[in-house]
């Protein structure tokens, strides 16, 4: 029963380690025909120290809310990609719109309403578990 015990916690711990690479699938969501969304912002992805990002970063506004759209986007695979808003070009002072829903498509984002961005001008790509950043836009 004891062995039995630590071979179920050994399993239980290497499964926990091993985290998936982002999905891979194309997602194709998009606000660019909705005449009522406004860009706002927009930048162009770089390449980051630890993976290559492209496509572009839009902020859009739609009845008082704002939305991050990747378009045209394309990112080297990794695990535990995330996306986030940051004041920053590396994740230092930084919001979270969750993880990225795959490594090419079209995708969007809602954001929260304490983004200012005035101060929150960069898109990032990070793996969140090794602390690589994979990408960056700079907002204009």
């Amino acid at each position: 029963m004891k062995k039995q015990f630590i071979y179920l916690l050994i399993s239980i711990c290497l499964f926990n380690a091993c985290k998936k690479a982002s999905p891979t699938n194309t997602v194709n969501e998009s606000l660019q025909t909705d005449t009522s969304a406004m860009v706002k912002f927009s930048g162009t992805f770089m390449n980051g120290p630890y993976g290559t990002v492209s496509g572009a970063a839009k902020i859009y506004l739609k009845n008082g809310a704002y939305t991050l759209a990747l378009e045209n986007f394309t990112a080297s695979n990794g695990p535990d990609l995330k996306v986030y808003l940051s004041q920053e070009a590396n994740p230092v002072n930084y919001i979270s719109l969750g993880s990225l829903q795959s490594t090419n498509g079209n995708q969007l984002y809602p954001v929260n309403s304490q983004a200012d961005f005035s101060n929150y001008k960069f898109v990032l790509i990070h793996c969140e578990q090794y602390n690589h950043l994979f990408g960056s836009a700079l907002l204009q």
